[in-house]
Order: structure tokens, then sequence, then C-alpha cells
């Protein structure tokens, strides 16, 4: 059952930060799911929305600021003053970090307003940089550019986020063109046929997100490969859930 940490340790610390990464590495995370998107002068930084209005000191979109101008804000504040002066992390940074951890990175390409044109293929080149092809799965809502990213390099592990509850979601896999590593539906929509359905097309089932203990215990008498959470402490210290 392996726990990933949803935006880092989120429930601990500034979502989608590099204090978030370390808690979730001191936490014994078995993954860590982050968000990116493109800035003005196309970096990859993790940030899940589309503006920093939420997350930081700053507002305006990402991908109207460049790197050095998003460095210049407070990412950390907003969550606790004991946060103070954390910045927005490029994805370079992460997975400098992450490189010889044992753990997997579920890297969640984010789109909209806007879709960048080069966002995969920069993701792409950090992770042949830093060697990390076999530790990263790439997700996202946006298939179409999971599509992209695949046609760009078949070998990367995919994952399907599904938000809603999809008529024939099998068919729809089937007939992509794409075989997933994973897929990452909502948890109220995890059920036993769709267990049993991705078992037969040895594609592991993440759902999210999911923080309560009864309800994850649920999902792993269920048969989930593992599950995303903000609190992976809570999950990791309970004798119910191991790496296993």
């Amino acid at each position: 059952m392996l726990i990933f940490a949803h935006r880092g340790a989120s429930g601990y610390s500034p979502e989608n930060t590099m204090v978030s990464f370390h808690k979730a590495l001191e936490q014994h995370s078995d993954g860590i799911e982050l968000d990116v998107r493109l800035t003005k002068d196309g970096v990859p930084v993790v940030c899940h929305d589309a503006t920093i209005k939420r997350t930081s000191n700053g507002k305006g979109y990402i991908h109207d600021f460049t790197l050095e101008e998003l460095k210049t804000y407070d990412f950390g504040s907003w969550y606790s003053d004991e946060f103070k002066g954390e910045c927005i992390p490029t994805l370079e940074e992460v997975l400098i970090l992450l490189k010889n951890r044992d753990i997997l990175v579920n890297i969640e390409i984010k789109n909209g307003p806007i879709i960048p044109d080069h966002l995969e293929d920069e993701i792409l080149h950090l992770i042949y940089k830093y060697e990390c092809n076999e530790k990263v799965i790439v997700s996202s809502f946006d298939h179409i550019s999971l599509k992209k990213l695949n046609q760009l390099d078949n070998t990367i592990k995919i994952g399907f986020i599904l938000h809603h509850n999809l008529i024939h979601l099998f068919d729809y896999i089937d007939n992509s063109g794409i075989k997933p590593y994973s897929i990452h539906p909502n948890h109220f929509y995890t059920n036993k046929e769709m267990l049993i359905n991705a078992q037969k097309r040895n594609i592991r089932v993440f759902p999210y997100t999911i923080d309560d203990l009864q309800l994850g215990e649920y999902y792993k008498n269920l048969g989930v490969d593992g599950m995303i959470t903000n609190k992976p402490l809570a999950f990791k210290q309970s004798n119910v859930f191991t790496s296993n």
C-alpha cells in the first residue's frame, strides 16, 4: 500500500513547497505528488493554482511571471508564520532533492487558463537530466497533454486523473492509445468493478484525496494499490497501512 503525500505533506506545512517535500520524506511517504506549471520564461515551477493569490502574498497568473519575479513572493506565511519566506520551488529543485531518494514522484501537469506549448518537453528534459525515468509518474486531468508526452516518450509512466464518473471508462482507456501505469480516480468513484478492470490491464489505482484513516482502511480492504493524502504521517504511523 503506497502512501503519496499530496502536494507534499500539505496537512502539516504549506503545499507544494520545499518544506512540504522535506516533511514528506521525514514522514516516510512512499511517493510525493506535486503540481507543475510553466512560467512566462518557460521554467516549470511547482504550484497547484493558475494564480499565486491563494498560496502567496502576491496575485496574478503563473504564466505572467518570470521565475525571478515569482521568487520574490512569500509562499509560506499564508499557512503559518513558522514558514515565512518559503519560495515557490522549480521542478528542477525538487528533482535534485528527490533524485537519490527511494520515493516515487507523481508530477501532475497543470494547464489552464492557457495551454502552454512546451510544458511536456520541459518536464521530459528534467526527467532525463536527473535520470528519474523509473521513479516518475506523470499525471494530469488533461489527457491530451498526457497523449503528447506519451508520443514524445512512451516509456514514461502515465497516470490518468479521473475527476468524473465516466461511462465505459476502460473502453476510453483502451482506445486512448496510451497504456497507463496508473489511474487516479476521485475516491468516491472508486469501486470493486473499477479495481477488477484495472487489475486485468495491470493498471494501478491510486484514489485521491483521502485524509480519514477509517476511509483509508476501507479503500485498502477494497484493494487499491495506494492512496493520495494530505496527511501521510497519520497513515504511516498507523499499523493498518504499510508500504507493501
